[in-house]
């Protein structure tokens, strides 16, 4: 068995690091491309941070102080962003590592699709193998062009397209929509 060295494995988790988020992975079967079509999963990533660190024993890297990552239209900043992994023996019998779980905390703000998505959160979590993002702390907001809607809590379920958002004990829902049509709910 081939074994990774720590500097390899960092490099590894930067490349994977928003590929997780934004790209279906190599192989998946996808609704825009149907389960023969593989979808490539690898763009170039860049990340930076005050600070990297990594555990191989523990298979996680965090990068901390003004983290700023951006894939493609992408980009995400945060106080921190740690990356938890997990390893895999592939056909070649090599280990891979793929992304179990993306825990951004601080400050969080996710901009996306050529700036007219984004989302800002005191801490977001991403579940890879569910394709699952949960945004809570704050004031957790989504905006989509001049729409926003806000919450205690925010749950993107991307393999079933669809989110689900929740309110505190005392706070409702907030949602602003605009509608293209003259008139809107009352004419």
């Amino acid at each position: 068995m081939k074994k990774s060295n720590p500097a390899s494995l960092a490099f590894f988790m930067v490349l994977l690091l928003m590929g997780c988020w934004v790209v279906t992975p190599v192989g998946a079967e996808s609704k825009h491309t149907g389960p023969k079509e593989k979808v490539d999963a690898v763009s170039a990533i860049h990340i930076s941070s005050d600070t990297v660190k990594s555990d191989q024993r523990m298979k996680w890297v965090e990068f901390t102080g003004n983290v700023r990552a951006t894939q493609e239209d992408v980009v995400i900043t945060a106080d921190r962003i740690k990356i938890f992994y997990k390893s895999l023996l592939d056909d070649a019998s090599s280990i891979t590592n793929t992304i179990e779980k993306i825990i951004a905390q601080g400050n969080v703000k996710i901009v996306f699709d050529k700036k007219t998505k984004k989302a800002v959160a005191e801490k977001a979590v991403y579940i890879a193998d569910e394709k699952v993002l949960r945004l809570s702390g704050g004031n957790p907001t989504v905006w989509y062009g001049k729409n926003m809607i806000q919450g205690k809590k925010i749950t993107v379920f991307q393999a079933e397209d669809r989110t689900l958002v929740e309110g505190a004990e005392n706070q409702q829902v907030d949602a602003v929509v605009y509608t293209r049509e003259k008139g809107g709910l009352i004419k």
